[in-house]
């Protein structure tokens, strides 16, 4: 499909729009920007990536707090999975299979023909018509006001598939699962479940099935394909299940309801994955207040396995929490060493330092994690400008301010740091420099939003 499609929008006309559709979720506040969840989503995704067709695409995935049952591709390459489908999934299989469908919508330029109805949008009134379908989902006041500010007479976008696209996307997405040693039964099998278990939505179909139709042949013809491929077993990844179980408490209402369901499906022996269920139980007592009980039970997760990282996040941020900073940062350390530059770990080992007021240490470690990194979280430069404030350079502590809402999606307070920092008395050649580009850059980027 692609030749014509491709010369109605460009690739980096796409990618605009995607960024732009980023920067009001999250204005919405409703991305998850845990790097431990996000670090984990797009390893999974890259993994299936690199078994596919050699594509120049660049990918970006994250995760949506919304309880609804959805998963989408935006233009440009940006995947988005909502906590709710990742709680409905039962295996990461499940998990992966979402992820390879929505990959192929983009590796096959289905988003591209859509923009063929929207000729005569600009880029941020398209995508502001996306996100307000997007953010219309679970808050449909939202979404209509949005929508009706957006549209102004244009003709509104739709998110959906046609039914070829959506057997391609299948077909492809299969592939990936397999070459990804996952089990492509799992893509018909999930979404066969999904349309069962619909019967049970008060508001009917789940988001997923409405943007993305299942009908009965459709699912006997995944069915069918996948038999196809050898039957295999995918390895468990108990990192599914640990960020399952951590979505689950951090998009909880209620913490301690939740700590004393987890401890009763303890005591009964009713779980799929116990060590998962201690975990997410663990952090239920820490969410709702009760950090001496958590810190016991991670502790007791920790000593059973001291390689598994998400079991040294936890108990370092416990410790952190009730300022107990030395032994934060050893359990920081020794994870550290066995696995040298890893992000979460090194993030929040220098927090752990800057809390202990030891600025000093903490921006020579975060230092490498950020060099020459464009893809560096903007958590990384939160605490390094923590930790040049501590050392008493306000106009460092700027600068890794704005590089921070920059990679937050917000060049308007990102500009208003670098303003900052351009007052500052005492401003050497390459300080004056660095933030003079850097305005270039967020100004130009702020023009494109607008």
């Amino acid at each position: 499909m692609g030749e014509h499609a491709a010369s109605v929008i460009s690739a980096e006309q796409q990618r605009r729009i995607g960024q732009s559709v980023m920067r009001k979720i999250r204005a919405s506040g409703d991305l998850v920007e845990d790097s431990e969840a996000t670090t984990y989503i797009n390893d999974l995704g890259y993994r299936l990536i690199s078994h596919g067709e050699q594509t120049h695409q660049r990918f970006t995935f994250f995760i949506v707090k919304d309880p609804s049952v959805n998963a989408f591709a935006l233009p440009g390459g940006f995947i988005g999975v909502n906590t709710g489908l990742i709680a409905a999934t039962q295996n990461e299989s499940e998990l992966a299979s979402v992820l390879a469908h929505e990959i192929a919508h983009v590796t096959q330029n289905h988003l591209a023909r859509g923009f063929e109805k929207a000729q005569q949008m600009n880029l941020p009134l398209t995508a502001a018509v996306i996100a307000a379908i997007l953010l219309g989902a679970h808050d449909p006041q939202a979404g209509e006001a949005a929508l009706a500010a957006s549209t102004a007479g244009s003709q509104q976008m739709q998110l959906d598939f046609t039914r070829a696209n959506e057997e391609e996307a299948d077909r492809i997405g299969m592939q990936l699962l397999a070459r990804s040693d996952f089990d492509p039964r799992s893509m018909p099998e999930f979404f066969q479940r999904l349309q069962q278990e619909s019967r049970y939505y008060a508001s009917g179909l789940p988001e997923f099935l409405r943007t993305h139709p299942v009908t009965a042949h459709r699912i006997a013809d995944t069915l069918n394909r996948a038999e196809q491929y050898p039957a295999k077993k995918a390895p468990k990844d108990p990192n599914y299940a640990l960020i399952k179980a951590k979505l689950q408490v951090e998009q909880s209402r209620d913490p301690a309801a939740l700590a004393r369901r987890l401890k009763k499906a303890l005591q009964s022996h009713s779980y799929r994955n116990e060590a998962a269920t201690r975990y997410g139980y663990a952090l239920a007592l820490d969410a709702a207040g009760k950090a001496a009980d958590a810190e016991r039970e991670l502790a007791r997760l920790y000593e059973s396995e001291p390689d598994r990282i998400a079991y040294a996040l936890a108990l370092g941020s416990v410790r952190v929490d009730v300022g107990k900073y030395p032994q934060a940062i050893e359990v920081y350390r020794k994870s550290l060493a066995l696995y040298p530059d890893n992000t979460p770990l090194t993030i929040a080992l220098c927090g752990a330092l800057v809390h202990a007021n030891r600025p000093g240490e903490a921006k020579s470690a975060i230092t490498p994690l950020i060099r020459g990194r464009e893809d560096a979280p903007a958590e990384a430069y939160q605490v390094l400008a923590k930790a040049e404030s501590k050392l008493g350079d306000s106009t460092a502590a700027h600068i890794a301010l704005a590089e921070s809402y920059r990679r937050l999606g917000d060049p308007a307070n990102a500009i208003a740091q670098l303003e900052i920092a351009k007052k500052k008395k005492n401003l050497d050649f390459y300080e004056t420099s660095r933030i003079e580009a850097m305005l270039g850059e967020l100004r130009g980027e702020l023009k494109h939003t607008q």
